[in-house]
């Protein structure tokens, strides 16, 4: 009975602690991909974790469950559906903390590569706890679609001062005004110097690392909160740490840098490192637009000056890693950490102090870049031409400097002062980017467009039955949404996709790209061919009729690869066969295979086509690869021989007159008879 009652007290201490339990942080949202996301969350006292989640908010039938008790929650949910909206809720076996609403959500990535319209937010210096902050925020949140958010990146030194567990708690997950954004919203961080100072703390001057520390001891509250991809779980290639990582967002590639790996003693082994990864990254990419982005900026007058001789950081950011990321013709970069904004015009090439900075050879375009204007931004769309890079500095999004001199050569449009606080955004789109600053006032201050000059494509040689009409779909790739057509067939222009026999030989169409002016010129062949029969030998199939290429169907459906003149059956069903092009489908013939009168295997000698053309195939047996043959005329005398190299041959019958003939092969007594036409 005592033991029953001390089951009892025990069992009632435990739930009490569970219902007793106190959602201190979050819940937030980490490292989403098309089939995954990251949801992590901090309890008063330990307890295991569980998060329910679905596409319906009032029914969420999908859950996680974790039973390591702790404070500190983390559940990476799974097997998700690309481009899709879920809700969730978090808590533990018990009980939940969050109530299931419209605010608890997020949505899943669309698959890497997918041309999707993209909207980016960044920000940078913000987490002062103050006003200006919240202002920044919400002058987005009333902006224009700001509710369809895709990717927030942070650009460094996300709390003042010292990157404290406890001012990431008050002046982020618990600032009002600013910690609702959390439940929806997943951030992709990078860290400042002043996220650092937590991580280091023997080991700073002026904010620099003097010591240079192995990757693997980067540790402390900014490492603590995040759970950012290592492995390329998002895209891209993997970094192995958390300092520095990729991702893709649709069509977009993200390189979130690390401008803290510098040390004092210039060994540059952590630029180094993080160099080699970049290069690994970027040489795999394939994406319409990249960005990077990180905290200390290759150029800014703001207030910090990349040309004062302690900002070695800048420096090596803009001597070391800048000339690289320009290598790939990378199309931005943003940073943070002084208090300012700053936007360039379109450079290449310039890794030195300002005056060192030469239009005549640096400059690529000199414009404001305002597409309103008609001064957008050309780019080739080419990793391998330098055609320029966008560079931004928005220090601003909570920090602030009185009178900056804000006179760097390179800057198109500036803001600095006491007034001066907001945020940037992007929005792209296949091949566009609009960048934009908000200011916290709600006003949009400068705006840029890049545009690339990518569209290609291509149309395959089509085949065409006698009175035969097929629509042509060219296969493009780049571009934007605004194409126009012009079709050449057979020298008269025309607006029309159709082809037909009367347009056999070489045609054109030419496409425009109207958001670019950019003009593409292809040509294609259409060629005619006779319609289609199915002759079978066993479980072989051989196409009738003249065709340049041909395609075989099972039931419907193409067979991948099955393009020869001739099939060897290896299903049962219903097959067809048609030119490459789609046209000319034969009449279906239908194949048992398991039938005891269809011989497996092709073990017979069959001669296709016949009557023949200019050539004959010959499929037999396995065992009578290497054997002799020889062509006999009507009147017994040998016209041809060789030797078969293989289960399916052909020879050429141009140097032999219309007529019957004979086929024999050494050591069989049987002849097999053909005609030439």
């Amino acid at each position: 009975m005592k033991s029953f009652l001390l089951t009892i007290l025990l069992l009632s201490g435990s739930l009490s602690t569970l219902f007793s339990q106190n959602l201190l942080r979050g819940p937030y949202l980490q490292s989403p991909t098309e089939n995954s996301v990251v949801i992590k969350w901090r309890t008063s006292s330990n307890t295991n974790s569980k998060v329910l989640f679905g596409t319906d908010s009032s029914n969420l039938l999908q859950s996680v469950v974790l039973n390591n008790n702790t404070t500190e929650h983390t559940i990476k949910l799974t097997n998700l559906a690309p481009s899709t909206l879920y809700y969730y809720s978090v808590g533990n076996s018990i009980t939940e903390f969050t109530i299931p609403s419209a605010q608890y959500h997020f949505r899943t990535n669309p698959v890497p590569g997918t041309p999707i319209p993209t909207r980016v937010w960044a920000i940078g210096d913000f987490g002062k706890g103050n006003s200006e902050q919240v202002a920044v925020k919400n002058s987005y949140m009333n902006f224009d679609d700001s509710a369809k958010t895709d990717v927030w990146i942070w650009l460094g030194d996300n709390v003042y001062n010292d990157g404290k567990d406890e001012e990431y708690q008050t002046k982020l997950f618990e600032l009002n005004g600013f910690s609702d954004v959390f439940h929806w919203l997943p951030f992709w961080p990078s860290p400042g110097n002043h996220d650092y100072n937590t991580i280091w703390q023997q080991s700073t001057f002026l904010g620099v690392p003097y010591t240079n520390i192995d990757f693997n001891d980067h540790e402390g509250p900014y490492y603590d909160l995040v759970h950012v991809p290592t492995e390329a779980e998002a895209g891209g290639y993997p970094s192995q740490y958390e300092l520095f990582y990729s991702f893709d967002y649709g069509d977009v590639h993200f390189l979130s840098l690390n401008s803290e790996v510098y040390d004092f003693t210039q060994t540059f082994d952590g630029i180094n490192q993080m160099k080699a990864w970049i290069e690994q990254d970027l040489s795999q990419n394939n994406r319409t637009f990249t960005i990077a982005y990180f905290h200390q900026p290759p150029y800014s007058k703001g207030s910090h000056d990349s040309d004062d001789l302690y900002e070695q950081v800048m420096k090596a950011m803009r001597e070391k890693v800048v000339p690289l990321l320009e290598s790939y013709d990378i199309d931005l970069v943003i940073c943070g950490h002084s208090h300012v904004f700053e936007r360039s015009k379109l450079i290449h090439g310039h890794y030195g102090y300002s005056d060192t900075y030469d239009p005549l050879t640096m400059l690529k375009d000199g414009s404001n870049g305002n597409y309103g204007q008609g001064n957008a931004y050309m780019k080739d769309g080419l990793s391998t031409t330098p055609d320029g890079t966008v560079y931004v500095v928005c220090g601003n999004s909570g920090s602030k400097e009185d009178a900056p001199a804000l006179n760097h050569p390179i800057m198109e449009f500036v803001d600095g002062g006491s007034e001066a606080c907001g945020s940037f955004i992007l929005d792209i789109y296949r091949n566009r980017l609009d960048g934009k600053y908000l200011h916290m006032n709600g006003s949009v201050l400068d705006e840029f467009t890049i545009l690339k000059t990518n569209l290609t494509f291509t149309i395959p040689d089509i085949f065409v039955c006698e009175g035969e009409q097929i629509s042509v779909e060219p296969i493009i790739t780049g571009g934007s949404d605004s194409l126009t057509y012009v079709w050449s067939l057979n020298g008269e222009t025309t607006s029309s996709v159709i082809v037909g026999t009367q347009n056999a030989g070489t045609n054109q169409l030419i496409i425009t790209d109207m958001l670019t002016g950019q003009q593409v010129t292809q040509t294609f062949s259409v060629f005619v061919a006779t319609s289609l029969s199915i002759q079978v030998s066993g479980d072989t199939l051989f196409a009738q009729g003249t065709s340049g290429t041909y395609q075989w169907y099972l039931n419907g459906n193409p067979i991948f690869g099955a393009t020869n003149p001739y099939l060897i059956a290896n299903s049962s069903g219903s097959y067809t066969v048609g030119s490459a092009g789609g046209s000319c489908i034969s009449s279906a013939v239908f194949i048992d295979i398991n039938s005891a009168d269809t011989p497996k295997g092709n073990s017979v000698v069959v001669i296709y086509p016949n009557p023949a053309g200019e050539e004959i195939y010959i499929s037999l047996p396995p065992q009578y690869i290497g054997k002799a043959f020889q062509l006999y005329n009507s009147e017994g005398v040998v016209v041809k021989k060789g030797r078969f190299s293989a289960d399916n041959n052909s020879v050429w019958l141009t140097d032999l007159s219309s007529g019957a003939y004979n086929l024999r092969i050494s050591g069989l007594k049987k002849s097999f008879r053909f005609v030439k036409n």
